[in-house]
């Protein structure tokens, strides 16, 4: 008897994963997982491995591993990283880990055969891939591994003449679409993305209120809340504690700062990448810009980046509809319309694999 076939696609982002399935369930979690630090809070918690929300509310009694923060999945290569092996491992055990907890989230019938598309940042390390093939396997049956840029831009069907802006949380993938899967050296990944937004900003808020009580998360909510990099006619009015006290402060000038410090890196990558491509297809490609990725939502990010690419003849920017579950939308598209066979074929060259052999390690 045939075995019922659950796609699922996943967007595997280093600060927060999204995962859609064929049955309609969507969820979002961290891209983090978290082990109690002792007995005390393991008998309290009464989980030995945890996830999502639960990370952010007990992280005092918790060891969290992220395991593709600060852009981890591409400068995991030996001579970049300085990665230890100890710390490796347990970034390999936490990203398999999440794998199956967001997998498990949106309920795969039993004894259903699992296929899955997986969208990772651009232009990641050999070690990284091979992070990410051990991480999906043993949890799907077979599984390809694509660019995210790649997949949120089949989510809005913009294949052609198109340059998706992916901003992450640890970097940025700037990458042309031009109808075929990107080559790896047409696109640019610049090192900066929503973590280092939220560590400038945070550490210009102290610089300036030594005296406020302030952590990265209570900075990162205040970004996600009220982001933004045009100019604003009212103030960005925040209440932080001083000596336990909620205390208001006027934030408006050092979130604006932070969060432009985004926009010139952004404008330097797409020169770079236009600046290297077919110059017939750059202006369609200039009218036809994707933002996706957390990091879009920055309010008026679309309009200061059209008015910083005003010296290339001007530009058309456009923000993703939806940018937490996109790139996993896209994903789950791409597994819907990979031809059977072709799911027969990956399974069953991951089962008949030798110890050296990594078949799944591929793109679409």
């Amino acid at each position: 008897m045939n075995r019922e076939v659950f796609l699922v696609g996943m967007d595997f982002g280093s600060f927060k994963t999204s995962v859609v399935a064929s049955n309609g369930k969507r969820e979002t979690l961290y891209t983090a997982v978290g082990w109690p630090k002792d007995h005390i809070a393991r008998s309290l918690l009464r989980r030995d491995v945890i996830f999502g929300t639960d990370i952010v509310r007990q992280r005092l009694a918790l060891n969290v591993v992220r395991p593709f923060a600060k852009g981890a999945l591409k400068y995991l290569d030996n001579d970049q990283s300085g990665v230890s092996t100890d710390d490796l491992a347990q970034r390999q055990l936490a990203a398999k880990l999440l794998v199956d907890h967001a997998v498990g989230l949106v309920e795969p019938p039993p004894d259903a055969l699992v296929y899955g598309v997986v969208g990772a940042p651009s232009r990641a390390s050999n070690v990284s891939k091979r992070l990410l093939i051990e991480a999906v396997r043993g949890v799907f049956d077979a599984v390809v591994i694509v660019a995210e840029p790649f997949t949120v831009a089949y989510s809005m069907n913009r294949l052609m003449e198109t340059l998706v802006v992916d901003i992450g949380a640890g970097t940025i993938d700037i990458c042309p679409i031009y109808g075929t899967y990107p080559k790896e050296e047409d696109q640019v990944t610049v090192p900066l993305g929503g973590d280092a937004i939220d560590e400038t900003f945070c550490n210009s808020l102290r610089k300036m209120h030594p005296e406020m009580q302030l952590s990265l998360n209570m900075a990162r909510e205040i970004k996600e809340k009220h982001g933004f990099v045009h100019d604003l006619d009212e103030n960005v009015i925040v209440s932080l504690p001083v000596s336990g006290v909620p205390t208001s402060f006027d934030v408006t000038e050092l979130l604006r700062d932070a969060c432009r410090s985004v926009v010139t890196p952004i404008v330097d990558g797409i020169r770079e990448v236009i600046g290297r491509f077919d110059p017939e297809f750059l202006r369609p490609m200039l009218n036809n810009i994707l933002l996706g990725g957390g990091g879009s939502q920055l309010r008026g990010l679309d309009r200061l980046l059209e008015q910083s690419l005003e010296p290339l003849g001007g530009a058309t920017v456009t923000k993703v509809y939806d940018s937490v579950f996109a790139g996993a939308v896209g994903a789950l598209k791409l597994a819907m319309n990979m031809p059977t066979q072709n799911w027969e074929q990956l399974r069953s060259a991951d089962t008949s694999r030798k110890e050296d052999a990594r078949p799944l390690a591929r793109a679409a």
